[in-house]
Formats: C-alpha cells, structure tokens, sequence
C-alpha cells in the first residue's frame, strides 16, 4: 500500500499525517497540527482562508517529508449531520444467496429518497435479515427464498461537502474520500467490545461537538452540534474583557470543568488565588481563580446538557453502557467527572490505541506503530479523529486487495461513494 495522507479539517486546527504499513507494521511518518481559518462552528465561512490554511500545511509537509501528495483522505465535522435507517428485501433468484444477491439488496435498501439539500456521506450495513430471521451479518452462502437488508445512511449538507472539496481541490488535493470526524473517532478510540456493548462517543471539537452512539457492532445514531471549545474561550474572553488567544492560554492553563459545588458524592473545594491575566489593554489585571472555573463550568454544562438530551432520544431498544469523549476539551481537569455525573454512566477518555491494536489484530499486523517514540501525538485525544482516518483508510485499501464475501460489500459502497465525490469535482 502506498502513503495515506489525511488531512483532518478542524475550526481551530488542520491536523496532517502521512501513514503506510511496512512490513506488517503501521508506520506514521508524520502528525502534526496547523492553525485553521475559514470554519465557524465547523461550517465553511471563508473558503480562501481555508484554502490558504490547507496550502500551509501542505507546504510543510513538503519540506520535512520532500513528498508532494496529490491525494488525501479528508476528515471533518459534516454540517447538519443526521442519520436514517432503510430497508429493502428481494427474492433469493437461486435458492442461495450469493454476492451479487447481496449488492442487490443494500441497493435497494439505499434507493431512498434523500432532500436535495443532503448528499449521502457514508452508508452502513446495520443486518441482513434472511427468510425472517434477522441479526445476519453475513448471509453470503445461506439457502433461502429472501433477503432483506437494513442500512444506516449518514447524511450532510451537499454545499458543506461541496466546498470541502473545493477547497482541497483549490489547495492541490484531490479528495479520496470524506471521512465524517465520529465515523473517524470512532474507529481510533473504540474496541469491538465497546461497538457490542453500547457506547457514546463524543469529539469535542473547536467548533463543533460530533455524536456517534454504538450498540450490537453496529453505528446506531449519529449527530452533530456546531458548539465546542471555543465556545468556552469566547465566553473567558468576553467575561474577563481579555484577548482570544489569552483567554485560549486561561482555558487550556487553568480550566477546571466544576467549581466549588457538591455534585453527587464528589466535593471540589477551588483554591481561592488569583490568576494574572492580560486585559485588552496589555496590561496585567489579577482575577479570582473562582470566577474562571464558574464561566468555564457554565459552557461545560450547556454542551453536556445538549450531549444528554441527544442521548434521551435514542430508542428503548438500544442500550448505552458508557461513554467515551475526545478532543482536547475532554482533557480539562475535572470534565470525566462532571460527565459522568450528567449522563449517569461511566466516562472515560479515549485514546487512538485502542483502535490501532483492534485494526492490527484484524488484519495480522504489529501492534505498535513505527515511529511512536518520536512521535507522541499519536496517542494524544487531540489526534483521534486523525488516527481514525489513517485506520479506516487502511482498512478499506486492504479489503480492496485480498476482499471475500460481506467484505466486499464494504468495499463496493466505498467504491460507490468515491464516484459520488468524483462527480462533484
């Protein structure tokens, strides 16, 4: 397989990796993260400062690496993001249900009508239901009269994906394919356990706050919220009458998701310093350190509240036994707790290992990655949605070499999406 690139298209960072497998062992040659420009609340706002941003980081990469990439896979937080079941059965031809038998009956389940404002972004085998007996996963050789196939199509807005390419287009980057940021995240941070189980997974990003929820294997719902980290900087900046990138400084400093309030049977008793901050007017002013915690408190409630009512949604029949968040919110001190006292379930935060050790043993490769020594980003949240990416683009570049049975299904719907793109172009 040749070099990955992903491009990972954040509101406040651009994050780049080069990755390929070597000798049975994934190699990461290069992560790292540039300032973005163009996105607000994970829309495109700007598309020359975009471009701008993705010609920067490319340029870097150039001169570390001396490798001109005109391919990538690009990662991002899809705009009006929303997912919906279909389905769709057919009569077995053969009394025994072959590949094509299959092609047929996912294509039939995604022959949907879909608002003119939308375009599919990734659509999901959910199960394959044969002569009534359903949670099938792969049906493939079964004897049988019908098959019915159930799919979970992930939605975003068309102008939004329109000027992603665009704008990697614009910046010498023809697009692989879209890799929606909770598809990516996903596949860095959870284990098949977690995907049985029932998990919430959580990406806090600058802008946007990306919803994905596991159960039975499968992806069961999907949201995205324009409300992230920044969200809590503009209110730093604003309360404390401070610049941005002080206000920034604040936050990743001294943020501290609970203030001084009994919150079940934890007790957080805040020191009562003062922090010295820059005002706007670049002079020093002294600030209780309490008064920070409560307008950062106030954000981290407003987003997990959002996070809940999205969760009260989903139906009874599916079960959530934990969540996991990322990003670099979910670093700040105390959120893990607070989290968990809004949802009422475990909270962990997640790390790309467990993604990289789930994609090695599926497909026989060392579990470490080449290169971690150096590079340390590579188990950093931050990084999550990036890593992911590197783990689904390998995934599917496998199955396209040595791909039997169901795991050509996979394959064919990614082949069916690139000349989705490619049109667009």
């Amino acid at each position: 397989m040749s070099e990955i690139l992903v491009i990972d298209i954040g509101t406040t960072k651009i994050a780049l990796a080069l990755a390929r497998i070597v000798g049975g062992r994934l190699e990461i040659g290069f992560i790292r993260s540039y300032p973005s420009a163009g996105l607000k609340k994970g829309k495109i706002v700007d598309m020359e400062a975009m471009i701008s941003s993705i010609k920067r980081a490319l340029q870097d990469i150039q001169s570390n690496m001396g490798l001109k990439v005109r391919k990538a896979y690009v990662c991002a937080s899809g705009s009006d993001t929303r997912g919906m079941y279909s389905d769709a059965a057919i009569k077995v031809k053969k009394r025994e249900i072959t590949e094509q038998d299959v092609d047929l009956a996912i294509e039939a389940a995604t022959a949907m009508k879909i608002p003119s404002d939308v375009q599919a972004v990734h659509i999901l085998p959910v199960e394959f239901i044969v002569d009534g007996v359903n949670g099938i996963k792969d049906p493939v050789g079964m004897k049988a009269l019908r098959l019915e196939a159930k799919v979970y199509i992930i939605t975003a807005s068309s102008s939004h994906i329109q000027n992603l390419v665009t704008c990697c287009n614009k910046a010498g980057i023809d697009v692989e394919e879209i890799v929606l940021q909770n598809i990516a995240s996903s596949e860095a941070i959870l284990t098949e356990h977690d995907r049985e189980v029932g998990t919430l997974v959580v990406d806090i990003g600058g802008g946007s706050t990306d919803i994905a929820i596991f159960y039975d294997g499968y992806l069961r719902h999907i949201a995205t919220y324009g409300i992230g980290g920044n969200h809590i900087t503009n209110d730093l900046a604003i309360g404390l009458k401070i610049p941005f990138k002080e206000a920034e400084r604040i936050k990743t400093q001294f943020g501290v998701a609970i203030p001084d309030i009994s919150f079940g049977s934890l007790k957080f008793n805040g020191n009562q310093h003062e922090i010295e901050i820059v005002g706007l007017d670049k002079q020093t002013i002294k600030i209780p350190f309490n008064v920070i915690k409560e307008i950062v408190y106030a954000r981290c409630e407003e987003i997990l509240e959002i996070i809940k009512k999205e969760v009260d949604l989903i139906s009874e029949d599916i079960s959530i036994s934990s969540a996991v968040f990322t990003g670099g919110t979910a670093l700040m001190q105390g959120f893990v707790s607070l989290a968990e006292g809004f949802l009422s379930m475990p909270v962990r935060v997640g790390k790309p290992d467990a993604g990289i050790i789930a994609m090695a043993n599926e497909l026989g490769l060392n579990e470490n990655p080449a290169g971690y020594e150096e590079l340390e980003e590579i188990y950093n949240p931050q990084f999550s949605s990036t890593i992911g990416t590197i783990i689904y683009a390998i995934r599917t570049g496998t199955l396209n070499e040595s791909s039997t049975g169901i795991e050509k299904v996979f394959d064919k719907i990614a082949t069916w999406f690139e000349r989705k793109i490619k049109k667009i172009t």
